[in-house]
């Protein structure tokens, strides 16, 4: 509160400076009422903020798990994704929840190459940044939160072993790759949340 105060005081002199061309002009005029637009709209303002320096953390959710924001603007889908969700096995629902499931791993996909395709140094942003691609079930019909499929984007600035997969042993916390993230961030924590340990094999030494 004292650092708001402090920047929000007449005459203080504000020393950042963002270290690519921002055109206010470029700028949304209003929200948009496409699902599918705003959120190709945030996935640009976070590569902005990530590029600009403005910030290097972000979190975005696709939407409310029980919003069922309409999906059909996506080809062979006529419901939205909480409805499809709970598929019971119906092998309709079941198409339909692919065909969603894939188009949000392709806008995850859309941020990545972004992001690499901006230049930092002798390197891009992608390679300098952590992103995690997560769901909080591994199905919806059944509410299951185990064996969740996680992807982390980026090399953390060379730290993180791309190019991999791995598996580890059932009910292994979640928390344990942020207290690895948190590490390669250059703030390392002995456990975080239910964590047991870093993740082995993720982080080189």
């Amino acid at each position: 509160m004292e650092a708001r105060v402090e920047r929000a005081s007449a005459g203080m002199q504000r020393t950042w400076k963002a270290r690519a061309p921002m055109d206010p002009k470029a700028a949304p005029v209003e929200n948009p009422a496409s699902h599918a637009e705003h959120c190709r709209l945030m996935m640009d303002m976070i590569a902005t903020a990530f590029q600009t320096d403005t910030t290097r953390v972000s979190t975005f959710m696709f939407g409310n798990a029980v919003s069922n924001v309409s999906f059909r603007f996506l080809e062979g889908v006529s419901a939205g994704h909480h409805d499809v969700s709970h598929h019971s096995n119906d092998a309709d629902k079941l198409r339909q929840y692919q065909i969603i499931n894939r188009w949000h791993v392709e806008q995850y996909a859309y941020l990545l190459q972004k992001l690499d395709s901006m230049r930092e140094g002798d390197s891009t942003v992608l390679n300098n940044s952590m992103v995690v691609f997560a769901s909080a079930l591994s199905d919806g019909n059944s509410h299951n939160p185990h064996k969740l499929p996680i992807v982390l984007g980026g090399r953390g600035g060379g730290r993180i072993r791309s190019g991999q997969h791995l598996q580890y042993t059932d009910d292994s916390p979640l928390a344990n790759l942020y207290v690895s993230m948190l590490d390669v961030f250059g703030a390392p924590v002995p456990r975080f949340g239910d964590s047991t340990g870093p993740l082995a094999g993720l982080v080189r030494s």
